[in-house]
Order: structure tokens, then C-alpha cells, then sequence
């Protein structure tokens, strides 16, 4: 093949080695444009059920799947008592650079056998490990309001939950399932972030997206730029006169 007055005869090793980096670089591109878009739908999503009026919700009421699953970042407000005999601490938790762990504790709701897991914002680690930290009551007990929240599922996860019979407990992430033994099947498969207006001892800015979506779109294109450079790498580095064709 001649191209701008160039022999191009690539080897087969050098096609094949391209053509996977390529399409490499062109699928971790598209993966990020997907990050991206469902970090905005999310945010919208979000911003959006924000500026609804808090919904009351009673544990003698009927929530099919379907209810439950359009409940994300609903603002609600529920009735009962908190257990404080079992809480949760989710480790590996940031907040202004420090570690740290979210304090989730089981709202047991008046009427009936639910209870929902709340999360009363973060806890700093302190001096060491060895010794979780004095988890204080809240101010409130009998009533909850917040913004439901559905456990992360997605994405690479270390370790793996195991609840003991020794609270409070430190685990990795809240996996509901794998949680339902030790709460006798009771547990509603959501979480709720406290409202940071409702007193509850622990900082706490809810956001369901960590990252910014034009962080991830800017990741793209990068991979994007990769997939064009190599294109063009292939083809100068393939290219030779045709005096030594």
C-alpha cells in the first residue's frame, strides 16, 4: 500500500498489537462517557426529589418491589425508635482527608416488624484502630427524616460482610442480604441518610455522586486521544520509502 508517496507493510505482530490497544483505549473512552452519564442522571435524579415534600411512611403500610424501588433519594420521614444495642460502623470512609467511619444504626419502626438502617453521618478513627469509637445516642429518637439511599452494588469491592454478635461492629460495606440473619429477615433493603438538619451528633452532606460527570468525560476523551496517537503512531512508524520497500 502506498501512502503519501510511501510503501506502509506493517507486520502482522505490529497490526494485531495496535488493533488491541486501539480497541482498548476506544472501550475504556465509551465507559467513562457511560460513567458520566449515569453520574448526571443520578445528580439530576437527586437534585430533583430534593425539592419534593418529605413523604411519612408507616410500617403497617403495604411497599411492593416496585415502591421500593422508586424510592430513591425520596425524602421520607418514619416513626419508632432507634436500637442502639447494634450498630453499624462502614469503614474506609473519608471526609476532608482524615479516615473515618459512617455510624449506621437500626430504626426499628413503630406498628409493625421493619426496621430501616440509618445513616447518622461520619466518625473520625481517632488515635488507633484497636479502639472503635464511643457512639453517642441521638437527639432524637422517636422520629426519623431523611433521603432513602439503595446500598452500593456496583463496582470492585474488598472483603466481605459478616455480622458477629459483638456490636458495635466495623464491616466494609452494607450488603442487606448478608445483613438479614442477624436482623430475623426484619430489614427494609434501603438505607437512610439522616437529614442534616435533624440533630444526630455526626457530620454529614449527603451526595450520590462523588465524582464530577465532566471528570469522567474528560477521562474519555483522554482514552480517546490515546486510541488516535496509537492510530497514528502505527502508521508514521510503518511507513518506508519505497527505494527500501
Amino acid at each position: 500500500m502506498i501512502i503519501f508517496d510511501r510503501r506502509f507493510k506493517p507486520s502482522w505482530a505490529m497490526t494485531m498489537l495496535t488493533f488491541a490497544g486501539i480497541c482498548l483505549f476506544v472501550s475504556l473512552g465509551l465507559w467513562q462517557l457511560e460513567r458520566a452519564a449515569l453520574k448526571n442522571a443520578l445528580k439530576t435524579k437527586y437534585e430533583a426529589r430534593l425539592d419534593a415534600e418529605f413523604r411519612q411512611i408507616e410500617a403497617s403500610e403495604y411497599l411492593s418491589e416496585h415502591d421500593i424501588s422508586d424510592m430513591e433519594f425520596q425524602k421520607l420521614i418514619i416513626h419508632g425508635h432507634y436500637d442502639l444495642s447494634r450498630t453499624i460502623l462502614i469503614d474506609n470512609q473519608l471526609r476532608e482527608g482524615r479516615a473515618g467511619y459512617h455510624v449506621v444504626t437500626p430504626f426499628i419502626m413503630n406498628g409493625g416488624d421493619k426496621i430501616v438502617l440509618v445513616n447518622r453521618g461520619w466518625v473520625g478513627i481517632g488515635n488507633s484502630r484497636e479502639q472503635l469509637p464511643r457512639i453517642e445516642a441521638p437527639v432524637t429518637e422517636a422520629t426519623v427524616r431523611g433521603i432513602v439511599s439503595f446500598p452500593d452494588s456496583d463496582g470492585f469491592r474488598m472483603g466481605q460482610v459478616s455480622l458477629k454478635d459483638k456490636w458495635p461492629q466495623v464491616i466494609p460495606f452494607i450488603e442487606i442480604e448478608a445483613m438479614q440473619l442477624q436482623f430475623q429477615n426484619r430489614l427494609l433493603p434501603i438505607i437512610i441518610w439522616l437529614d442534616p438538619e435533624q440533630p444526630g451528633h455526626y457530620p454529614r452532606d449527603w451526595n450520590p455522586v462523588y465524582d464530577n460527570p465532566e471528570k469522567s468525560r474528560a477521562y474519555a476523551w483522554q482514552w480517546f486521544a490515546f486510541a488516535v496517537i496509537s492510530l497514528g503512531l502505527f502508521v508514521g512508524l510503518n511507513l518506508r520509502s519505497k527505494d527500501n520497500g
